[in-house]
């Protein structure tokens, strides 16, 4: 299978993107550079920057920076990046939620390493995207594997691909990766620490390193995917692995949503709906009650099941807390970095609204992949307020446009690159299919001295 997959890996490759994938795939790489930015200046990110120095010198950027590293290194620290402040994008397939774009960062890394054109770059966003979706298809959202055991694969195959391995070579990654790159599901549950933030960059870490090693000679088990003892009996909990190369390759990509909001994606429509909320009441202490109903998705069980989410109490709990995110939005009538630094979720005026938020699963909202949603308010006369989405503003039935993901790309890169440096990096994605080498790019991803 590994030696398949390779092979799959190299067609895939040499395919002709559709204009849509293209315009799609460059909404994506813009708004996952955004992210890496906002996060380059937050003080979450001190300890991956002052850890960088030891993970060793290199020819790769760090977005937001002016320190280089190897391609491990760098594909760890701008894929925590990306992750860190929850910003990033989200697939919503039939059995997971999940986030390609945290494997953007080894991407960036390979492709600079190698000088790569732009072209390149984007065809193996296409192809990242599609390995992660048809590998999250298939996992089971009930099994102990944390969703980004899959990037440990996606991450052989692009910066293989990248770093322009034969097809033996990427089946050799692909196979050490399947060995050597899986995370517990308890990374993401009960009290959330910062272990989640790192999650998949230290998958990718691990399997950007063992793709260097095939490239040097250094063999997988032949058997590491289909074996009794491998990846797909194991990690994927006994799918049949030959149904991942089922059906034409149809752009995962065009399935993902991009965030509104620096929190976990099931709490986008909400917070939107609670914003809008907030304008049609007279005002807060007129509510009684507020029911928010969400979608039946194995996020929600898992996020409505867990007994710290109505008490978060750190940045990563709270921004994974579906009672404090509506009610902050509802206090506040917006919701960004700002009221996670203040811990808001402390607050009286927060907590005393926590407290009277019930949320609940209601399967008859669909479909699940546009996470649906719905906001009830009682007021203390009896009368009620309701706002629905039935989708997620900046999903895929409702995608952010160009100049959408530019206003975010301009929020979040402001105070760390310059005005011109913004309009630089705007305009290599914006023409990136006709970009003679990456470098270009990620050159104005360093700040000015």
């Amino acid at each position: 299978m590994s030696r398949r997959l390779a092979r799959w890996i190299c067609q895939f490759g040499a395919s002709v993107p559709s204009a849509a994938a293209i315009e799609r795939a460059k909404r994506i790489l813009l708004d996952t550079i955004a992210c890496a930015l906002a996060a380059s200046a937050d003080e979450l990110a001190q300890p991956i920057i002052r850890t960088l120095p030891q993970m060793g010198s290199g020819d790769c950027t760090i977005i937001g920076s002016r320190m280089r590293s190897s391609l491990s290194g760098a594909s760890f620290c701008n894929g925590a990046l990306i992750r860190l402040l929850d910003f990033n994008d989200t697939y919503t397939g039939p059995r997971q939620i999940g986030h390609p774009s945290d494997n953007i960062g080894v991407a960036l890394a390979a492709g600079e390493l190698k000088d790569r054109p732009g072209k390149d770059l984007l065809q193996a966003v296409r192809l990242g995207y599609e390995i992660y979706g048809r590998l999250l298809d298939l996992a089971d959202p009930k099994g102990p594997w944390d969703h980004v055991s899959v990037s440990g694969l996606v991450t052989a195959g692009m910066a293989g691909w990248l770093l322009g391995q034969r097809a033996d070579q990427i089946a050799n990654a692909l196979a050490l990766a399947a060995m050597h790159t899986a995370t517990l599901g308890e990374v993401r549950a009960g009290k959330i620490s910062s272990a989640k933030s790192i999650a998949n960059s230290a998958v990718v870490h691990t399997a950007s390193l063992l793709t260097l090693l095939a490239s040097e000679g250094m063999t997988g088990p032949e058997l590491a995917i289909e074996g009794r003892h491998g990846y797909a009996k194991l990690i994927l909990e006994g799918a049949g692995f030959a149904s991942f190369f089922e059906g034409a390759e149809n752009d995962r990509l065009m399935s993902v949503g991009l965030k509104q909001y620096p929190c976990f994606a099931l709490a986008q429509g909400p917070i939107s709906a609670a914003v809008e909320l907030r304008a049609k009441l007279p005002e807060l202490g007129a509510i009684e009650r507020l029911h928010v109903a969400l979608a039946d998705t194995g996020a929600a069980r898992m996020r409505l099941g867990d007994e710290y989410g109505r008490r978060p109490d750190s940045s990563e709990a709270a921004d994974h807390s579906i009672y404090f995110l509506v009610a902050v939005a509802l206090c506040d009538g917006r919701f960004g970095t700002d009221q996670l630094r203040a811990e808001r979720w402390r607050d009286r005026d927060v907590v005393a609204l926590i407290d009277r938020v019930d949320a609940t699963i209601d399967p008859a909202l669909g479909p699940k992949t546009g996470l649906p949603c719905r906001i009830e308010a009682v007021l203390v006369d009896g009368s009620r307020c309701t706002v629905q989405r039935p989708c997620t503003p900046g999903f895929a039935a409702s995608p952010l446009s160009w100049p959408d993901v530019v206003a975010k790309f301009t929020q979040c890169a402001g105070g760390v690159l310059g005005e011109n440096a913004q309009r630089e990096v705007v305009a290599c994605v914006a023409g990136i299919e006709q970009l003679p080498s990456v470098r270009t790019l990620l050159r104005h991803l360093a700040p000015d001295a």
